[in-house]
């Protein structure tokens, strides 16, 4: 049954996978083809405008073109120019001339209306003559004279207007093109064609609200057919004139399709509306959005689904197996919607709980055994002190000095209550001076005048908490073997303090001998406790007795400075947290 729940389960997760993978292409998919839709159809609007464009500025061309032979043929054929630079100075002749030059322009023009002036200039006597301008306007009369007449005057013979047509503003707003051919002698010849003349015709373009105009070099927007108004401007990137291009007016955007017209310094545009051209689009633009949109509300909602049902109970699961490899055994998982998962997180509990109360009790056993080990220890170092202390009265009766014996007895008293309380697990470091205190003294009964001690607790360490007659040793091997053949007496340092408000730190100095160099280095590796048969038994018991209490939160160091000095770093404990491991 549950194996068949499990199939059920995996052929669910591999139809909500089936789904994702063909959801999502296939809404990429239809994106895709909107996005494709929409640039062919620019493609194909840009280019049908495009070769629209191309014949009408072929026209363009022809027609400049015709009008720059007529002016190169003006300047090297016509008689009455050429005899002009020899009737400057008769005033009657030279004026005929004129009126015939103009005469001949104006008839050759007369069924022309592309062209709107000619003009003729004099660099000699700086004499400017135009043919007659088809405009009633007094102001833009004025305007065109002005401005071509300022352009002759300061023309200089190296300039592109003797080699195109070239843009230039005569008014606000109001370009035409100029061309200008020397005659060799002295006289220029030329002509203004306005470029709203030239403007591509509206019906031509595929589109009702496009527009079409001219751009400068620059690439800016000059002149148009009446779409633009004074206060909107559109300007392009020139150098693409070979392609189309998106640009925004305002809050419109527009298709440019651009073409150069050849012999002058414009380039001839057409601006097709972008929402016109793609509105036959929006119906099947929006059936797409709403389409991807679904499927992508149906895809959240599987997901949700998929997550509720799969993925979240199964990290659950997870998160439970790390927290328990992590030795958190309280952990219990909730029951699942899904029956499958309700079944395995109720097996994953009891496995739990099981294990749990498994460990605890492994746990309580190795305790009472570390216990019982430790309490064996302390009480290791208790016979090894009865010994010595024996021998010392032995060695005071012989000679029958009874007040020292005294002393003896009275401070061995102190010191066999301490170390009778075996029941204790640990003592203040306050308790443990004391006591220190008192085997010092029987020392320096021993050593009469031999032995001297000084020992210094800060305040705040008083109340710090250590595993009983863990200092002692020391100070007994430092008896023993520290001062042998000494002229001065031997003295013992003790010092507690506080280390980072977390840390008590137990230095005990001496200025005997110290440590014999070879003893020093096995203390400093640790293989000198390591191979003991009975001898140095009280470093050994406290080596082993603050591993296994502390672990790897206490240090013990060994060194000579000059004589032996021993640095213990445990961690702060009170009686009351000591025990409570």
């Amino acid at each position: 049954m549950f194996l068949k729940s499990n199939i059920k389960q995996s052929l669910r997760f591999k139809l909500i996978i089936g789904f994702v993978v063909i959801t999502v292409p296939l809404v990429g998919l239809m994106l895709y083809y909107n996005y494709y839709a929409s640039n062919t159809i620019r493609e194909q609007v840009a280019e049908s405008n495009k070769n629209s464009m191309i014949l009408y500025s072929q026209q363009i061309e022809v027609a400049l073109n015709k009008e720059t032979n007529f002016l190169y043929n003006i300047a090297v054929e016509d008689p009455n120019l050429a005899a002009l630079p020899q009737l400057m100075d008769k005033p009657n002749e030279y004026f005929l001339a004129k009126a015939m030059i103009i005469s001949t322009i104006s008839r050759y023009h007369r069924f022309d209306n592309s062209v709107d002036m000619q003009f003729i200039y004099s660099l000699r006597n700086q004499d400017f003559f135009t043919t007659q301008i088809k405009d009633n306007s007094y102001e833009r009369l004025n305007a065109i004279k002005t401005t071509v007449e300022k352009l002759v005057k300061e023309i200089k013979p190296d300039s592109d207007y003797f080699r195109e047509w070239k843009a230039i503003e005569y008014s606000t707003g109001k370009y035409a093109l100029v061309r200008i051919v020397s005659t060799g002698d002295g006289f220029y010849v030329g002509a203004f064609i306005e470029l709203k003349n030239l403007v591509i015709p509206l019906d031509i373009i595929h589109s009702k609200e496009g527009f079409a105009g001219f751009l400068n070099s620059q690439g800016r927007l000059i002149t148009n057919a009446g779409a633009i108004t004074s206060n909107r401007s559109i300007s392009i990137e020139s150098k693409l004139s070979g392609e189309y291009q998106v640009v925004k007016q305002e809050d419109r955007r527009y298709i440019a399709v651009t073409n150069p017209v050849q012999g002058t310094d414009v380039i001839l545009s057409v601006f097709i509306p972008e929402d016109q051209m793609l509105k036959d689009l929006e119906k099947l633009s929006r059936g797409i959005v709403l389409i991807s949109l679904g499927a992508l509300v149906i895809l959240v909602i599987y997901l949700v689904y998929l997550n509720d049902i799969i993925l979240k109970p199964m990290n659950n699961l997870v998160l439970g197996m790390r927290r328990i490899k992590h030795g958190d055994w309280n952990i219990r998982l909730q029951s699942s919607k899904a029956k499958e998962f309700a079944i395995i997180n109720e097996t994953f509990n009891s496995m739990a709980a099981e294990i749990h109360e498994l460990t605890s009790s492994v746990y309580e056993e190795q305790v009472k055994a570390h216990k019982a080990e430790l309490k064996h220890l302390q009480l290791q170092i208790n016979p090894h002190f009865l010994l010595n202390t024996i021998n010392i009265i032995y060695n005071l009766a012989e000679i029958k000095n009874y007040s020292v014996i005294q002393l003896m007895c009275m401070n061995l008293v102190k010191y066999f209550r301490f170390t009778t309380r075996t029941n204790q697990v640990a003592v203040t470091i306050q308790e443990e001076m004391e006591h220190m205190e008192s085997y010092i003294k029987i020392q320096q009964v021993r050593f009469p005048e031999r032995i001297t001690y000084e020992i210094q607790m800060e305040k705040s360490a008083e109340e710090a908490a250590i595993p009983p007659l863990l200092i002692q040793p020391f100070i007994e091997n430092a008896v023993k073997h520290g001062f042998d053949f000494m002229d001065h007496p031997f003295h013992i340092y003790i010092a507690v303090g506080l280390m980072e408000q977390d840390r008590v730190r137990i230095v005990i100095m001496d200025n005997g001998n110290g440590f014999p160099q070879e003893m020093l280095e096995k203390l400093k590796s640790g293989s000198f406790l390591e191979h003991q048969n009975g001898e140095h038994l009280g470093i050994s018991n406290v080596q082993y007795r603050i591993k296994h209490l502390f672990g790897e939160d206490a240090r013990l160091e060994f060194e000579n400075a000059p004589g032996a000095r021993i640095q213990m770093v445990l961690p702060f404990r009170t009686v009351e947290q000591f025990t409570s491991y």
